[in-house]
């Protein structure tokens, strides 16, 4: 593995932060060590407020909103997803997963000292055996946050299990894009990402210079426009790209 790398904001103004008791929590974290012992293995600021919006945004308003997130760990994403959630006034709930017994434990009470139990549901367990049992109570996905085990094939698993879930304007967001791995080692996130461009396509924007070891994040989406016009201006527009083309 490469050496690390830091994109992770220590000295910035906690209230930007959209919910207070996680501001309390990241406050005067300005090392490693810090914010690991407060937050865990977080996203941290301003990678916080890029999930933030980025659910505040895509909620649709005259629809239910199934968010699912992997890798739970002490709940600060959750609480990311579960305040814009509330603050979007859109019908929707997050399920949120972690593996880890202890972790788990923390994230239930610090969700609850947020304030945020009727948005966020946790389960804890293996995603690939809870993500089935969750999905199949709900029709479509509005948006996931796949950041559990970052190795190359759960991502590509996990993301794969949510995909028939789909919808042409759902968003999955990733973390760790980085390519932190050399030639001979697990390829990891960076590697997942690109398998899954080759094998399903869709559309990729990353966000290099945010979260930390291992830095990055992208936002994943299978067709952001096709649901905007008649299926009939879709194909003309694609014939017309490839006459273009000749």
């Amino acid at each position: 593995m490469k050496d690390p790398i830091y994109h992770r904001l220590v000295e910035y103004d906690t209230a930007l932060l959209p919910n207070r008791y996680l501001a309390t929590l990241d406050r005067g974290s300005t090392t490693p060590e810090d914010w690991m012992r407060r937050t865990g293995y977080s996203i941290g600021y301003p990678a916080w407020g890029l999930l933030y919006y980025s659910v505040l945004c895509r909620l649709d308003p005259d629809d239910f909103n199934l968010v699912i997130e992997t890798g739970t760990n002490l709940g600060c994403s959750s609480i990311i997803i579960g305040q814009a959630i509330r603050d979007s006034r859109a019908r929707g709930v997050l399920h949120t997963v972690e593996i880890d017994e202890v972790n788990f434990a923390r994230a239930k009470q610090n969700i609850r000292r947020a304030g945020l139990q009727d948005e966020i549901q946790l389960h804890r367990g293996d995603s690939l055996e809870v993500l089935p049992m969750i999905l199949r109570e709900y029709q479509s996905i509005a948006m996931a946050f796949l950041d559990g085990d970052h190795r190359f094939r759960q991502v590509v698993d996990e993301f794969e299990l949510i995909l028939p879930k789909l919808k042409d304007n759902s968003l999955v967001l990733l973390d760790n894009t980085y390519g932190i791995a050399s030639a001979n080692e697990d390829q990891r996130v960076n590697g997942a990402l690109r398998y899954i461009l080759k094998t399903h396509g869709g559309n990729l924007v990353n966000f290099p210079f945010c979260s930390w070891y291992t830095p990055g994040m992208a936002i994943w989406q299978k067709r952001p426009f096709e649901d905007m016009m008649p299926p009939a201006v879709w194909r003309t527009a694609g014939r017309d790209r490839e006459e273009d083309r000749r």
